[in-house]
């Protein structure tokens, strides 16, 4: 198999959850530290990628500053492909701490030629745990010089595969591995699962 990298985005501001959710505790493990070796099996290396890293020097990951903190989750991903020694990067936002291994294994199959590949959830993009390779990097340095924040604008302008819901569903039944962390609420749910 083409070898992965994988990377955490983790330099949000969490302002829905009023604190940093990275550093909350899941079923007695903090965030950050799950996503990263949830990432493990699959990925080498494993990167964290945040404006801050002070808070995660402990986790079992490479960290790697923000190039671009003001630009979003986009400039997380071009960070990410810049310092990645990979072709391709799997990115997982850090608040999405479960993952099926056979929706992975699904996306991966899936590379090809292609520059991007995204799940679909509903009507909508999953840009949050899709694939990235090198070759989008002049699309996505673009969109972030032109000012743009956000990751699906790019879709367009590369060669993109989707994973369609019906797809996955048969692999995630029940969608766990975008269930993600917005809100304490959220957090209770989830330790519930």
């Amino acid at each position: 198999m083409e070898p992965l990298a994988g990377a955490v985005l983790a330099g949000g501001k969490s302002s829905r959850f009023g604190r940093n959710k990275a550093v909350e505790l899941y079923h007695g493990e903090r965030l950050i530290d799950r996503v990263a070796r949830s990432l493990r099996p699959f990925c080498n290396p494993v990167m964290i990628v945040a404006n801050d890293l002070e808070s995660y020097y402990s986790a079992p990951a490479s960290l790697v500053r923000d190039m671009t903190p003001a630009h979003g989750p986009l400039g997380g991903i071009y960070t990410a492909l810049l310092f990645s020694p990979c072709d391709w990067v799997f990115v997982k936002a850090v608040d999405m701490p479960c993952m099926s291994s056979e929706v992975l294994h699904a996306l991966l199959a899936l590379r090809g030629s292609a520059d991007i590949v995204a799940p679909l959830y509903g009507e909508f993009y999953e840009p949050l745990m899709a694939l990235y390779s090198k070759r989008c990097m002049p699309v996505v340095a673009r969109a972030i010089e032109a000012g743009e924040r956000q990751v699906v604008a790019v879709y367009k302008k590369t060669r993109l595969r989707t994973l369609s819901e019906k797809r996955w569903r048969k692999l995630d039944p029940e969608g766990r591995s975008f269930w993600n962390v917005n809100t304490q609420e959220d957090l209770e749910k989830l330790q519930w699962t």
